[in-house]
This record gives structure tokens, C-alpha cells and sequence, in this order.
């Protein structure tokens, strides 16, 4: 019982991946032993796009579906040791141990495609596809936690601005005024 309620805890009913509190209890420990063995990590924060239409179009039980498959399709593009998060509303964000931001933009590209491509029947004889955003960042050594998660969340926007359905990757050096 006491296993199950733990579980829940960290858990987002929704999505069945982890929500945002175990994100920031996860990317301290991911922090630590980066800051530690100075190893590579990455983070990808992703939005889906025009959401709010969808939702106003085909209602929140749709809109929730959508959100479920998203999860389902994420999940199904990483590695055991990479974690999904549901981080709130319509974003969700992964945490990337061991991986160099070149590797983790090609994570985010394969999870864009795969979610491009997933089909929607928000209604009788209605097709429907999504997109996402995804903005794609690696910790600085010694970075606050904060500013790493907020160059992730500038790199989405980014993506946003750009156009939509696009990876954006900000890369160390071209931020490093912060």
C-alpha cells in the first residue's frame, strides 16, 4: 500500500508519467551527478501547439486524450534512463542523463515526427493531427537550476516564435551572459 501511494505521489494521473514535483526533486539528483562526473545533461521541454483551439474545438475529454497519447509517445521514444514529465497543462519536459544537446536535439526531433504523425478522431469521420513545440538545452556545469530550466523554456518559445512544430536548441555559448 505504502509502495502504491509513493507511487502516486510522483505520478500524473493523466499521462502515467512523472509529474512536475518528482521533475524537480529528479533534476537536482541529474544536477548533482553532472556537477559530480562532469557527464552531459540535457533537457527538452516540449508545448503543444494550439492546444487551447483544439481543446475549444473538440472539448477537454478530447483534449485529454490527445494529452494521454502524447505521453504514451514520448515514453515510447527514450531510453530507461531518461524520465518524462507531465509538466503542467500542456507541456510535459524529459531529462536526459549522459546526453550531449547534440544528442538530445536528435531525441526531440524523432519525439516531433512521431507525435506529427499520430492520428486524432476528436469526432465521427474527423481527422485530426498536433504538433509540439520543443526547445532543447545541456546544464552548464555549476548552472543554477532554475536558469537551466528557463533556457529550456526560452528554447521552446523559440520554437514557438519560429513557427511551430520545430526543435529549437539553445546551445552554452549563446547564453552565456546569464
Amino acid at each position: 500500500m505504502l509502495k502504491r501511494l509513493q507511487k502516486l505521489a510522483i505520478t500524473d494521473a493523466l499521462t502515467s508519467l512523472f509529474n512536475s514535483r518528482h521533475f524537480y526533486s529528479q533534476i537536482e539528483l541529474e544536477v548533482g551527478r553532472s556537477n559530480r562526473y562532469q557527464h552531459p545533461l540535457s533537457l527538452l521541454l516540449l508545448d503543444i501547439d494550439h492546444f487551447k483551439d483544439f481543446n475549444d474545438t473538440f472539448g477537454h475529454l478530447e483534449g485529454n486524450k490527445v494529452i494521454q497519447r502524447i505521453g504514451a509517445v514520448i515514453r515510447s521514444c527514450l531510453r530507461k534512463m531518461d524520465s518524462a514529465y507531465r509538466y503542467g497543462g500542456e507541456e510535459f519536459t524529459v531529462i536526459l542523463p549522459e546526453t550531449s544537446i547534440e544528442e538530445a536535439e536528435v531525441v526531440a526531433h524523432r519525439i516531433r515526427s512521431a507525435i506529427a504523425e499520430e492520428v486524432f478522431d476528436p469526432a465521427p469521420g474527423k481527422e485530426e493531427y498536433v504538433t509540439v513545440s520543443i526547445g532543447v538545452t545541456q546544464y552548464r556545469l555549476k548552472e543554477e537550476i532554475n536558469t537551466f530550466v528557463q533556457r529550456s523554456d526560452n528554447a521552446m518559445y523559440a520554437s514557438k516564435n519560429g513557427g511551430r512544430n520545430m526543435v529549437s536548441c539553445l546551445h552554452i555559448e549563446e547564453n552565456s551572459s546569464e
